[in-house]
């Protein structure tokens, strides 16, 4: 049978309260995986948590068109993964004879799939950049470690002015049903982007005005204002929305066929799609992009990625072997990784996890208003950041207190923070007239981080008299209540995107896809277009800034602490590149050393 993370102990929060997070605590916190043999002279020391990089993309202006990319180009060969890559500059290639081809790569996914359109998802799904292609990818210079926007089923592009972009597509790509992607498909694709009514993508494609195919291979995207944000947003690192499909599947099945099938120009073809349980992708032998060896990729012949909730029980399936790529690792198990001889990790800290709570801000709801502003407020104050980070986070988590995370453009330390500070949080709801707390239904998804989470809450807003009731949801049904209003209050967690428009608007625009608290603020959205049409860095840092400021203010959503990025591998995976998020976008060339 397999386990389940234990309940927190109210023990184990009282020691919270008193800022002590120790060894007895992170036990009562989380059970380990088994054991890997401990070295000879000491067992292995927690991980340190590293500091949040510097994360703004390089993004094209009119004054510096993207470099154009051969049509033919070859990629670079694979690299040793021994070395954490995000860390130093590129190291020598390995010989061409040494990159194997075939296999079976098997890949964890903690989230089932609610769609596989991804022009309509609502949540990122990692898998989508097997199957699709998308204009461009963000990617790490391996020399300066810096991130940058590249050109990726687009050739290249250039911009003439500040409203107008002009991508040049890559020749000769086919989609998996045969037919030409073409600047008409391109066009199609966009445009349905822009326009189908449950589209992810209308607060990321906002300043599209029009879409032309000149030519073949040729596509002009005209703009009602400048948008740096825009290639970013055409990225896989956009949530996925921007995978690029067959318009002539599509229309042929409809929007039934595409929520339950896929055929894009990625590597891989699906073959089998089992809901709650794993997809099959096959290698696609007509894909564009060639390997060190001079043939198509992919390197494997398959990828199955698996279902599975629990954290515990995919690293008892890693190291059994029965999973080869894991994603979302506890900070407690990364030691354990390390120690066995047979896996790896790879740190990336800029792909944190972010952990919030939301209140419902819809009108007539109870927590919405200027009235209950206190209210909201006095739970951030009850909320220690700091040791729910120490004892969840294990060694990778730091509190929290803003949705941009440092070297993004809009972060600000300057904005007030929502420090432990009780007698404050006590303060508020006298003034709001709750000085004996009330009680609150805290909604919340049913995997054991999220529970572990919600535990948390229940028992630190004890302390000030809230008294909360978990109500837990699969993962699908929580998105659904939470974007019909169905909640009171709830807590959720989210990456980090690579553009700051993306993580504001995404979460707080009227109609973002992931506004699950459902305010809609005319101030909060005219800073967000500020931000998303101007190329003046320091206008887009005053934009997004305020923006936090509004957002910290009405208190909507506290931000409440983050965890590292951590993939954890099988030493047997070869040619991984560690990407902004995921496991796929950056690292086509990923083969199998068995």
């Amino acid at each position: 049978m397999l386990r389940s993370l234990p309940t927190v102990t109210r023990r184990s929060l009282m020691k919270w309260g008193l800022g002590a997070a120790g060894t007895g605590l992170l036990t009562a916190c989380g059970q380990q995986a088994p054991a890997a043999p401990a070295a000879k002279d000491a067992a292995p020391k927690p991980a340190a948590a590293a500091p949040t990089p510097a994360v703004q993309v390089a993004v094209p202006t009119p004054a510096q068109a993207a470099p154009a990319a051969p049509a033919a180009a070859k990629p670079a060969e694979a690299k040793p993964t021994e070395a954490p890559a995000a860390a130093k500059p590129a190291e020598a290639a390995k010989p061409t004879a040494q990159v194997k081809r075939g296999g079976t790569l098997k890949v964890h996914r903690q989230n089932d799939w609610p769609t596989l359109d991804p022009h309509t998802a609502q949540t990122s799904s990692l898998d989508m950049p097997l199957v699709y292609d998308y204009l461009a990818r963000v990617e790490r210079n391996p020399q300066t470690t810096a991130w940058e926007v590249k050109p990726s089923l687009a050739a290249s592009w250039d911009l003439p002015d500040p409203q107008t972009v002009v991508f040049k597509l890559r020749p000769n790509v086919k989609f998996h049903d045969g037919t030409d992607c073409n600047a008409e498909a391109i066009k199609w694709n966009l445009n349905r982007l822009k326009t189908h009514p449950k589209s992810a993508a209308k607060i990321s494609l906002a300043t599209v005005d029009s879409v032309e195919a000149v030519d073949p291979l040729t596509v002009r995207v005209k703009l009602s204002a400048p948008s740096p944000s825009l290639f970013v947003n055409l990225s896989s690192d956009a949530d996925n929305v921007a995978g690029i499909m067959s318009p002539t599947w599509a229309e042929k099945v409809g929007d039934q066929g595409v929520a339950t099938a896929s055929v894009g120009t990625g590597p891989f073809r699906l073959t089998e799609y089992l809901p709650s349980n794993q997809m099959t992708y096959k290698k696609f032998d007509g894909y564009w992009k060639e390997g060190a060896d001079g043939k198509p990729l992919p390197y494997p012949d398959e990828v199955i990625v698996k279902y599975q909730a629990d954290w515990n029980a995919a690293l008892v399936q890693l190291r059994s072997g029965d999973l080869d790529l894991m994603s979302g690792v506890a900070g407690r198990d990364v030691p354990t990784i390390e120690a066995d001889q047979k896996l790896r990790v790879e740190r990336m800290p800029w792909a944190a996890t972010m952990y919030q709570i939301q209140f419902n801000a819809r009108p007539g709801s109870r927590f919405a208003g200027d009235k209950m502003k206190p209210v909201r407020q006095a739970v951030n104050y009850a909320i220690d950041r700091e040791a729910i980070a120490k004892a969840l986070g294990a060694g990778i988590g730091s509190a929290n207190y803003y949705h941009l995370v440092p070297g993004q453009i809009g972060y600000s330390d300057k904005i007030p923070k929502y420090e432990f500070n009780l007698d404050k949080s006590k303060q508020l709801l006298t003034e709001a007239g709750f000085k004996d707390g009330f009680e609150v239904t805290l909604d919340f998804i049913s995997r054991p981080e999220d529970t572990q989470n919600a535990q948390a809450y229940q028992q630190m807003l004890e302390k000030v008299g809230i008294k909360l009731t978990l109500r837990p949801s699969e993962r699908v049904a929580w998105v659904q209540k939470s974007l019909a209003g169905d909640f009171e209050m709830g807590t959720f967690l989210s990456g980090v995107r690579p553009d700051p428009d993306l993580v504001l608007g995404y979460r707080f625009a009227k109609g973002g896809p992931g506004n699950y608290a459902g305010w809609e603020n005319d101030t909060l959205d005219k800073l967000f277009s500020d931000g998303r049409t101007t190329y003046d860095q320091a206008k887009r840092q005053e934009a997004y800034e305020k923006a936090q400021q509004l957002i910290s203010d009405e208190a909507y959503v506290g931000f409440i602490w983050r965890r590292e990025g951590v993939v954890a591998m099988s030493k047997t995976v070869q040619g991984f590149v560690p990407p902004w998020s995921g496991y796929f976008h950056s690292s086509p060339e990923i083969w199998l050393d068995r």
